[in-house]
């Protein structure tokens, strides 16, 4: 009974786990396509410059973390944390980010282009001239945000919420708004064009 209880033990373990051998090669070159890192232990290191792009990163922990022009498109990012990271000029490009932590988190300069944000709560986001180009927002708060110089075209922000964020001199274009969103942005100097605001 032990036995078939510690076989199921690592069966299941082994799920929700990376794989070693992917894992060491990123640690030593920084460079790993179409791993599998779930669950990885990146906190409190730099990897400036890193490349992960297609890789599962669900559940990976990023806290205080620097990947500053790192390549992460098309990654999965599910239940990640991203705690006081600094993913400054990355590309994120495809990706999804569901259910992420982002407290304190600078995506300055980041690419969001065609990437998925599900069920996502910010606070102190930095997401100054970030480009987010098709992207998808479900259950999204990004209130109180930094996103000065941020670029937002065909967006729908029926599902974001951009509460007290700085826009100044954003600019959100093609895009489905609310009366109050877009007065709102009016207020904040950001720069808009083509809008649907209803």
């Amino acid at each position: 009974m032990k036995k078939i209880l510690f076989v199921f033990i690592f069966v299941v373990s082994s799920l929700f786990a990376f794989n070693q051998d992917d894992l060491d090669k990123f640690l030593f070159s920084k460079n790993c396509q179409e791993c599998d890192l779930s669950n990885a232990d990146f906190s409190n290191q730099n990897f400036d410059g890193a490349i992960l792009t297609s890789s599962n990163l669900n559940g990976a922990n990023f806290e205080n973390s620097s990947f500053v022009k790192s390549n992460m498109w098309g990654v999965s990012l599910k239940d990640a944390n991203f705690n006081n990271a600094n993913i400054r000029a990355s590309n994120l490009e495809g990706s999804e980010l569901s259910n992420i932590k982002c407290e304190n988190t600078t995506f300055k300069g980041v690419n969001f282009s065609n990437a998925t944000f599900i069920n996502v709560k910010c606070k102190n986001l930095s997401i100054w001239s970030a480009r987010f180009l098709d992207t998808s927002f479900d259950d999204v708060d990004f209130s109180n945000a930094g996103a000065a110089y941020a670029i937002f075209n065909a967006v729908d922000f029926s599902s974001l919420n951009i509460d007290g964020a700085i826009f100044w001199n954003a600019k959100v274009s093609n895009s489905f708004l609310s009366k109050k969103q877009c007065e709102y942005l009016k207020k904040e100097e950001a720069i808009l064009k083509d809008n649907d605001c209803k």
